[in-house]
């Protein structure tokens, strides 16, 4: 009985982990843009939701006529519609402009963008209904910034959204803490179920 006992522990620990590495995953996979469509983008003050609109690339006639949704990773440039959900409900009240511009490699601070060229511009305005739209036609691939500006001052919070247009996102070691967490609750339920196993064998052998 103690046995089952312990290996449904193991079980549990190793359900547990695989929970939480789909559950952390989700929150960090941006390499597959069509396979999670969750792509709320967080400040210190604002929570928003992305969803970018793209044309079909030429000569897919399966999906003609039909725009696909991606996040912050879109397979090639050209007309792209993006909108923003505002979840925090204050921003609905609020002046916002937002502009896309092209992300250029900063040359006095290394691994950092500066913004270059404006894309796209959407003069500031009250989006009562919690959605704002924009739409740019990227000339090339590479990466971008979608800047939205809350507020009409020079204090205008600014939330920056990195896009990559026909590119990969670089890859960050973040992406590997879900399966690091899953992995080490696998291991540290096995831990405990050999701890207790030993134990209970121990017992028996006192008992003997």
């Amino acid at each position: 009985m103690k046995k089952s006992f312990f290996i449904r522990l193991f079980i549990i620990f190793f359900l547990f982990g695989g929970g939480l590495k789909v559950v952390l995953a989700e929150g960090q996979d941006q390499y597959d843009p069509k396979k999670n469509l969750t792509c709320l983008i967080t400040t210190d003050f604002y929570i928003v939701h992305l969803t970018t609109y793209q044309e079909p690339q030429k000569g897919d006639d399966s999906k003609r006529n039909k725009f696909e949704p991606y996040c912050q990773e879109l397979p090639g440039h050209g007309l792209t519609y993006l909108a923003i959900d505002f979840i925090d409900r204050d921003l609905r009240q609020m002046p916002v402009e937002m502009r896309v511009v092209e992300a250029l490699p900063n040359p006095e601070i290394e691994g950092e963008m500066k913004d270059g060229a404006t894309i796209a511009h959407e003069p500031v305005k009250q989006y009562n209904t919690g959605v704002a739209q924009i739409q740019a036609n990227f000339p090339k691939p590479g990466q971008y910034t979608l800047i939205v500006s809350v507020g009409d001052d020079m204090f205008a919070d600014k939330i920056r959204i990195p896009l990559w247009i026909g590119v990969s996102s670089p890859f960050k070691w973040t992406t590997l803490l879900p399966y690091l967490i899953a992995l080490l609750a696998i291991v540290v339920g096995y831990g405990f179920y050999r701890f207790f196993l030993f134990m209970h064998h121990r017992k028996q052998l006192d008992n003997n």
